[in-house]
């Protein structure tokens, strides 16, 4: 068994009976392998951001390229930068939050319409689900394609920071398609507040309201704000608490244990969250 898989199956306190605690399932915690933490110090700075706003279980998700996936002595030496340096951090994570629970996975851009995703290491936890992102947050044509292979898998692809592609007013279109494939919706928590610009915060709030979100994340890199206290207000403030507890608690525990979503109900609407907003935006109109 590697190291991985053995710090992956690390007993999670936050697991049975602890659903008020958080699960973060999308964040680059790991130093000096991509553009999130850049040394050991940072990496246990932004667990203890992490911790501050609640969060007990951490799904820590390295960048890595389908492309690299396909070339195995190339991941092998790229996974085991990883490993070991995950595993110094969790050691020292342990003495500062003994409460806490880590794991690893990957955000994997699909630079290839056929990804190999056979090795678990490249899947979250080791598990049934599959973070992808689309490259330089630009859609490809056919996109829901290679969605559509991977559920072929038998495996999930979650869609990371859904509300942040550049869509040109198609994006109910494409969401559909992307969910008839098989694909489960991330929307990064910042998103709710309006941290990617007013696009991404109107798309997200309009996702909820039609239930297509099945989990929230951080995607924090390891500087400055998490975000996660101010989405969880904001969340509060529209009568979201039982989507809250899904997003941020339930349904990320489900992808540590590669168990199935629980569906998460249309948060109630507020009045600019309407694919007409969105097509206003797109058109310059806000």
């Amino acid at each position: 068994m590697s190291r991985q898989i053995e710090l992956s199956l690390d007993p999670a306190p936050s697991a049975p009976g602890r659903e008020d605690a958080l699960t973060d399932v999308h964040s680059h915690l790991v130093p000096g392998v991509d553009d999130g933490a850049r040394s050991p110090d940072e990496a246990l700075a932004a667990m203890n951001h992490l911790a501050a706003s609640g969060v007990r279980t951490i799904l820590a998700t390295p960048h890595i390229d389908a492309s690299v996936i396909h070339r195995p002595e190339v991941f092998s030496r790229v996974q085991r930068k990883v490993e070991t340096a995950w595993a110094e951090v969790v050691e020292r994570g342990r003495e500062r939050h003994p409460g806490m629970s880590f794991h690893l996975g990957r955000e994997i851009m699909l630079d290839t319409s056929m990804p190999d995703l056979e090795d678990p290491r490249v899947r979250l936890n080791g598990g049934r689900y599959v973070l992808v992102e689309y490259p330089r947050l630009n859609i490809p044509p056919a996109s829901a394609d290679v969605l559509d292979r991977i559920a072929a898998r038998k495996l999930v692809p979650v869609v990371a920071h859904v509300e942040r592609y550049f869509y040109h007013g198609t994006e109910e279109e494409i969401l559909g398609e992307w969910r008839s494939a098989g694909a489960a919706f991330q929307v990064n928590g910042a998103s709710l507040v309006g941290k990617y610009g007013a696009t991404a915060r109107v798309l997200a709030w309009e996702l909820l309201a039609r239930g297509w979100v099945a989990l929230l994340a951080s995607d924090y890199h390891a500087r400055g704000e998490t975000w996660i206290s101010e989405a969880r207000s904001a969340l509060a403030e529209r009568g979201g608490e039982e989507q809250e507890r899904l997003l941020w608690s339930v349904n990320p525990q489900h992808i540590v244990r590669s168990e199935p979503f629980e569906e998460v109900p249309p948060l109630a609407r507020p009045a600019e969250g309407r694919w007409s907003r969105l097509r206003g935006i797109f058109r310059g109109e806000s």
